[in-house]
């Protein structure tokens, strides 16, 4: 058991000596140990108590719980040996308190705590009071096992439903990393466990006849008007679906053509601006006027959302297109069709847009800067740091040039030429 003035420096180095685990005991915080197993894995314990009756109370793991800082593993070796000092009992609570919280609660706290300022968080949060809490949120933490994981798992995977098994499996791997960093869980059940499905990448693109047949049909689909004007736009921006739904009045400058997703609401946390054709205004306005007269009718002040939902709070979720989409699909013969084509989803068509521009002639590099994928726009320290210039110019050519493209599909005028080449 090495005794040591730990560092910030020692912590990022310390290793296993032999066996198990080696322990390192600070000497600037008395109590306070470092104990890094053969694995790789380092965490943190407040000690105290006899010889005889030493208790060991896992403060967390680093580097999510770091040396220093006022919520470091010093001032809660501190805070610890306080408590202790008045006659408390850190152990002996922390075992009360496993004894009394379930699954449920710690998914609330989760979803209080650390998801809710990710974008995704009300997918987040549907997705595990579904699947988890409904399934095994009276299970108390102390008794919590894999079998009961697998058992939600399993529950989604006979709905037939395997790609929100692998999301489920995916975010309950990620609360339980985070319980187990906080102290809550005193393992990391999910480890070693496989991926519910495994998932093969999309690569559906809509050809030009495809484009022109669903589009047609899409004014019949059983959906909302603005679920309607919501595709379109995924095809006609390039856009994330996510994205869309969330419009705010706040990020348009409808004069200047001009949408601008600021970095909260961007996936890769970076803003976003895109120019905006004629036909993506014209649907905007369309839905813009349709939300004022609703609000009219029922005397009600204007939302800031494009896309409301029911009361106006919120936009409408993300989850709700690929519903309305696939609540079309319509099996004939053993064939599987939405509106008229072979299954498609909002993401392809944000794939089909990216890759009718590319056969236009338009470089995928612009093209990147258009879908603001990390992999073009931020991919250097050269294009983090220095190099500002936005490509607007070059979005705004490219996305008429799909505009103009797409208007020809869908009116029967497939003619279009695509850009010359401009190489030398």
């Amino acid at each position: 058991m090495p005794t040591v003035e730990l560092t910030d420096k020692f912590v990022q180095s310390a290793k296993c000596l032999s066996g198990r685990k080696t322990d390192y005991f600070d000497t600037a915080v008395k109590g306070l140990v470092l104990r890094s197993s053969s694995g790789g894995q380092k965490t943190w314990y407040a000690v105290y108590g006899p010889p005889s009756k030493r208790q060991w109370l896992k403060l967390g793991t680093y580097p999510e719980i770091p040396l220093g800082s006022d919520k470091g593993a010093r001032q809660r070796a501190r805070d610890t040996r306080a408590r202790v000092g008045d006659g408390g009992d850190p152990v002996a609570d922390k075992k009360a308190l496993a004894a009394s919280q379930t699954v449920a609660d710690l998914v609330e706290n989760y979803i209080g705590r650390r998801t809710s300022n990710k974008r995704s968080s009300d997918e987040i949060a549907r997705r595990l009071r579904k699947n988890v809490t409904d399934v095994i949120g009276d299970v108390k933490l102390a008794a919590l096992h894999r079998r009961d994981i697998t058992r939600c798992i399993d529950a989604v995977k006979d709905r037939g439903a395997h790609i929100e098994a692998n999301r489920v499996f995916e975010d309950v791997r990620a609360m339980v990393r985070w319980a187990k960093g906080r102290g809550d869980l005193d393992d990391n059940l999910v480890e070693g466990m496989a991926k519910p499905t495994e998932t093969i990448e999309r690569d559906r693109v809509l050809s030009a006849e495809e484009i022109k047949i669903m589009w047609v049909a899409l004014p019949d689909a059983d959906m909302r008007e603005s679920t309607r004007r919501i595709i379109r736009l995924c095809l006609i921006t390039a856009q994330r679906v996510g994205e869309i739904v969330g419009m705010r009045r706040d990020e348009l400058d409808l004069e200047q053509r001009l949408w601008t997703i600021p970095a909260a609401r961007s996936k890769n946390k970076r803003e976003h601006s895109i120019p905006l054709s004629k036909s993506a205004i014209a649907i905007i306005h369309e839905q813009i006027a349709a939300v004022a007269a609703l609000d009219d009718r029922k005397d009600r002040a204007p939302t800031s959302f494009i896309f409301p939902g029911p009361g106006n709070r919120a936009s409408v979720t993300a989850g709700s297109i690929p519903k309305a989409i696939k609540r079309e699909e319509v099996i004939k013969r053993g064939i599987a069709t939405i509106l008229g084509v072979a299954p498609w989803t909002p993401h392809d068509l944000r794939r089909t847009a990216a890759t009718h521009i590319e056969e236009a002639g338009i470089s995928p590099f612009i093209i990147g800067h258009v879908l603001n994928h990390v992999s073009a726009t931020k991919a250097t320290i050269t294009s983090r740091v220095y190099a500002r210039y936005d490509y607007m110019r070059e979005k705004r050519e490219a996305l008429a040039i799909w505009a103009d493209r797409l208007n020809a599909i869908i009116s029967d005028k497939p003619n279009v030429q695509p850009l010359p080449s401009t190489a030398s």
